[in-house]
């Protein structure tokens, strides 16, 4: 199963995250559990069904859901995953399941945004500055949410080994 949120979208089954249509790097551990806080967003996961479910038939310690729940704050928003105290774990950010229809939506919006573009009117003026100069306030929000999923995924490969 598929999910879409804020700007990425999660394949559960195959642990895959985009950002944008691009793929996005994701440890194994914490890919797992996010899979595990979607599938079920309703519910409130605990430490220990964290623990077997995500590393099943290992001993680990808590401090690894801490870790692998910190990775995945650190790039989706501390908003994204809500801690209850001594009950668990719960993904909180809106989720919309992709289906096929999404898929087919999409490209169909894409397209037509397309040839909307080739059909406007080329503007020649000489005061305006080229696209590809244009850093938009978008672009620069990504930078910090990178950075910190960065630092995050180091922090959990120096702990992991």
């Amino acid at each position: 199963m598929k999910f879409s949120f804020s700007h990425f979208e999660f394949d559960c089954v195959n642990l895959v995250l985009t950002n944008n249509g691009k793929v996005f790097s994701l440890n194994e551990k914490p890919a797992k559990l996010l899979a595990l806080l979607l599938m079920e967003s309703e519910r409130i996961h605990s430490k220990d069904e964290i623990l077997e479910a995500v590393w099943p038939g290992r001993t680990v310690t808590n401090q690894v859901v801490f870790q692998s729940i910190g990775h995945l704050r650190a790039l989706f928003g501390d908003d994204a995953i809500k801690t209850f105290s001594r009950k668990g774990y719960q993904w909180q950010l809106p989720l919309t399941p992709v289906t096929q229809d999404n898929i087919a939506q999409s490209n169909q919006a894409a397209s037509e945004d397309k040839t909307s573009l080739q059909d406007a009117p080329s503007h020649n003026d000489s005061l305006s500055e080229p696209a590809t100069n244009k850093v938009t306030s978008k672009s620069k929000a990504v930078w910090p949410v990178a950075a910190a999923a960065l630092l995050g995924l180091l922090a959990g490969v120096y702990f992991l080994v």
